[in-house]
């Protein structure tokens, strides 16, 4: 039987982290980069007005994707040993994939020409529309699941940077926004188009014993699962536009902008795992499995307290810096969504990644609903009172739900190692850091200076403490280092 070239050990998870960091991160900063050009160009109203019709659009891709993306990357981690299966699973998956996005891009267009609100502005949501259309080639799992992250990221990078060029020259004014709007969506469009050209390296389309019955049902409990996701990340912008005027939008937006860029930095490692882990797993490695996903772990707590307290220090200085004074208000939003980057990634390391590298995706509903629920109500709430304060604080607790929720459904499929004396090396690291910070913020200089005080006097002494305390991980990797600059 002819194999797949592709092998499990062709990359490292050390190069596989950094290509997936660097993709994740430019899908998250291209936004960003964006957001601080046109803050200079649009009024918070029109940002308002083009995030809201995104915010709209997103709904349709999510339910258009249905849980292809997720759960494809895991198959074909299973199957890349095996040609002839790989090129019927990529085929199955394909079919399934354009014909959900037929429907849902009917039913998006559908509700643009029914909807007043929607009407009145019709090209613009025409536009936002193209990302559900373009869902009929997303075949990123094939990548994802071969571990070409490489591929992916330069990709990724070369679209991106077109995209900004585009935007500084194409968007000069508020009246540009429709412009601004269609530029968004090139990247992605570009991306697809050139992961279609290339899927022959690796796949060949086959209409020979297709089976399309045996993916139905993982792929319904995943479609209400990344529902369930995006509607707490979703709902909280659609609520406040509702609610609300749309300038508080543009300013949970944009706090919320650079919290997905950190948690994404974090959140890498644990979307680098699904093909490896579901490997150990289906192979009956369970030692290498469990002590992947221990030091995944501490890899994420590593990472996540430092920029915790970090950005919670330089929050007001960097809001003005990237979008203006006029967003200050985003600040605090931003100060009060911080807990995310270590709620979220810790709740989908030990239960969405362990659960779904496992073959138990079926349990995930249950804690993304109870999240959803909650936050649907919080919102309600909280945002009539306290606007977009009310929004990321209604995201937290929900979040901390989940991840309760989680860890409880996933700690029968794993067992972690002793971890207590890195973490607690951990916590004195993260108190040198924030005294460090604290001192830099009384002293008599410029915003900037402070800024750059803050930066770099933190990050020095976090790491120079980690190392005076022998952490594993950091010791690990700096004599790591040691030794590839004494051999050259």
């Amino acid at each position: 039987m002819k194999k797949n070239t592709t092998k499990i050990g062709a990359r490292s998870l050390t190069s596989n982290s950094l290509y997936y960091l660097l993709y994740e991160v430019l899908n998250v900063l291209f936004p960003f980069l964006t957001g601080m050009y046109v803050a200079r160009v649009l009024l918070p109203e029109t940002v308002g007005m083009v995030e809201y019709a995104r915010n709209i659009t997103q709904y349709f891709v999510i339910l258009a994707y249905l849980g292809i993306p997720t759960y494809g990357m895991r198959e074909v981690a299973k199957a890349r040993d095996n040609r002839e299966q790989l090129n019927r699973l990529y085929s199955e998956l394909f079919c399934i994939n354009l014909g959900s996005t037929a429907v849902f891009l009917a039913a998006y267009i559908g509700m643009v020409l029914a909807v007043d609100a929607f009407r009145a502005n019709i090209a613009l949501y025409l536009v936002t529309g193209i990302s559900v259309a373009i869902n009929a080639i997303n075949i990123t799992y094939l990548y994802s699941g071969l571990e070409e992250f490489r591929f992916v990221s330069i990709r990724n990078i070369v679209f991106k940077a077109l995209c900004f060029v585009l935007l500084v020259l194409f968007v000069r004014g508020d009246g540009d926004y429709l412009v601004y709007a269609l530029i968004t969506v090139v990247g992605t469009v570009g991306n697809y188009v050139i992961n279609m050209l290339f899927s022959g390296r690796y796949v060949r389309f086959t209409t020979k014993n297709l089976c399309f019955r045996r993916h139905i049902r993982p792929i319904l409990v995943l479609v209400v699962v990344n529902l369930a996701i995006e509607l707490y990340s979703l709902v909280d912008t659609t609520m406040l536009g509702i609610f609300c005027e749309e300038e508080n939008v543009a300013y949970y937006s944009y706090a919320q902008k650079i919290q997905k860029i950190l948690l994404q930095i974090v959140n890498v490692f644990t979307m680098v795992l699904i093909p490896r882990i579901s490997y150990y797993y289906q192979k009956g490695e369970i030692g290498s499995y469990n002590r992947l996903i221990s030091k995944t772990l501490n890899i994420l707590i590593l990472l996540a307290l430092p920029m915790i307290i970090g950005v919670w220090f330089v929050s007001d200085y960097v809001i003005v810096l990237l979008y203006t004074q006029a967003y200050i208000s985003s600040a605090t939003i931003l100060n009060l969504l911080l807990p995310l980057l270590l709620i979220s990634p810790t709740g989908y390391l030990l239960g969405s990644r362990v659960l779904l590298a496992t073959g138990h995706e079926n349990k995930m509903p249950i804690s993304v609903c109870s999240g959803a629920a909650v936050n649907i109500a919080l919102n309600a709430l909280l945002i009539p009172r306290y606007q977009e304060a009310g929004a990321a604080i209604a995201s937290v607790v929900s979040e901390l739900l989940i991840m309760g929720i989680y860890i409880a459904l996933g700690r029968r499929y794993f067992v972690l190692e002793d971890m207590r004396r890195d973490i607690l090396k951990i916590l004195c690291a993260c108190a040198v850091l924030a005294g460090v910070c604290y001192a830099c913020s009384c002293l008599p200089c410029a915003a900037f200076l402070i800024f750059a005080a803050q930066v770099a006097c933190g990050v020095c002494a976090y790491f120079l403490a980690l190392l005076l305390l022998r952490e594993a991980i950091v010791t690990q990797y700096f004599e790591k280092f040691i030794r590839r600059i004494r051999h050259g």
